[in-house]
Parts: structure tokens; C-alpha cells; sequence
């Protein structure tokens, strides 16, 4: 069994990325690295200060000025717990326009590494999931899965999130429209796309279509064992 590694967990939208990334560090006893936090935290940040985000130079001038640690799992932001903050509307709508940034982005990723080296020296595995975590951040990740399902399953799953939500309006021919565009602009964008070949990149591609998280877990657990990193 290998000590301090990563897993990291690509996919495209309503893949199920968070809830699985979530499940398989609880059942491996690891660390999952909530990237989306990083940048969320910025956009709180620059929603309190008022921040021009039409304006790249602006929203990169905010680094100097916030300090982001990932603590049991917690998010605070310069010192304070900002878990909950971070997930409201207002930020969600923004987050995108601060995540689009070069500039941001380098020094997230970064921050990510920082905060994984910490914990990889103490022998922990981390999970860590999103767009470019196996292609830019951890590219030489120890396990890259590539997690993906039948666009009408992540339609769904994606509506009852947003139903969950409140927004009850929602058809889901209008979740699936967007979703298929979402993966479209998410493969053409000049910034970290999302991979169209998984395999090439090496990664273990697992399709949830038909599959619990119960299921999906333990078919990563098994993948990683084959490769000798648990036991």
C-alpha cells in the first residue's frame, strides 16, 4: 500500500464528481480537496468588497488580500469559517467569471498543491475532483478516473439539485439543453477544457450511468488496489 497519494477525479458536468469525490475519501479515511471552495472564496471576497467582475485586473487584484485553508473539512477565509457563505446563490451565479481568469487560475492551482503537499507528507490520501484536477493540477496523480454518465442521467440529477433548491420551474428538457451546451462550451474553452479522449490521458474511465455511489466507490477502491495503492 502506497502512502500519501492522490486520486483526482475529472468529469463533465452532473457527473456526480463532488458526492463521489466526497464518498471515496470517507471510505479510504482520506482528504477531499474541494477545489470549487478556492475559488468560491474569492467571489464571496469580491462580492463583499464590491468587486467589478466584468473587469479581469480587478478580480485578480484580490489575491493579495485573501488567505484560503481547507480545515477538517471547513472553509475559511482569512481566518474566518465561510463553509456556508461560500454556497450562496449570489456566489454560485458569480464564481464563473472569477474562475475564468488565467490568473486566478494559476494561483489556485498552486494553492491546491500547497495544500495537498501538506497532507501527502503526513501519509494521507487525497481526493481532489474537478475540471483540470488530473490535467493541470495533479497530472501526475497516482489514480486520475475520468467520471462521466448518459447526458439524460446527469439532466436529471442536475434537476434535482436545482429543485432541491427551490427552483421548481425548471423543466427537464431545459436542464438537458443546457447541460449538452454546457459540455460543449466546456470542451471548446481556450482555458483548462474539459478532455474529449479520457483514455489518451490515462485515465480509468468509469461510467455511473447504472451505478450507485455505493457502487461507484468501491469500483474506484478496486482500480486502485489493482494498481497497489490500498490494500
Amino acid at each position: 500500500m502506497k502512502k500519501g497519494f492522490v486520486i483526482a477525479i475529472d468529469g463533465p458536468v452532473a457527473a456526480g464528481k463532488g458526492t463521489i469525490a466526497t464518498e471515496l475519501a470517507k471510505e479510504l479515511q482520506g482528504f477531499y480537496l474541494y477545489t470549487g471552495a478556492t475559488y468560491r472564496c474569492l467571489t464571496l471576497y469580491g462580492l463583499e468588497q464590491g468587486i467589478d467582475f466584468s473587469d479581469e485586473q480587478a478580480i485578480a487584484s484580490m489575491l493579495p488580500h485573501v488567505d484560503i485553508d481547507l480545515i477538517d473539512n471547513r472553509v475559511l477565509l482569512n481566518g474566518n469559517d465561510v463553509t456556508d457563505a461560500i454556497q450562496r446563490i449570489d456566489v454560485s451565479k458569480t464564481v464563473p467569471m472569477v474562475g475564468a481568469v488565467q490568473q486566478i487560475r494559476t494561483a489556485m492551482h498552486s494553492l491546491q498543491r500547497e495544500i495537498a503537499a501538506k497532507r501527502i507528507e503526513k501519509g494521507e490520501i487525497i481526493v481532489i475532483e474537478g475540471r483540470d484536477t488530473a490535467t493541470v493540477v495533479f497530472p501526475d496523480a497516482a489514480l486520475k478516473v475520468f467520471l462521466t454518465a448518459q447526458p439524460e442521467i446527469r439532466a436529471r440529477r442536475r434537476l434535482a439539485q436545482l429543485q432541491s433548491s427551490g427552483n421548481t420551474a425548471v423543466t427537464i428538457d431545459e436542464v438537458l439543453q443546457s447541460l449538452q451546451k454546457r459540455d460543449e462550451e466546456d470542451t471548446q474553452r481556450a482555458i483548462d477544457p474539459l478532455v474529449k479522449d479520457p483514455s489518451k490521458y490515462g485515465y480509468f474511465i468509469v461510467d455511473d450511468t447504472g451505478l450507485s455511489e455505493e457502487d461507484t466507490v468501491k469500483k474506484i477502491t478496486e482500480e486502485a488496489k489493482k494498481r497497489n495503492l490500498l490494500v
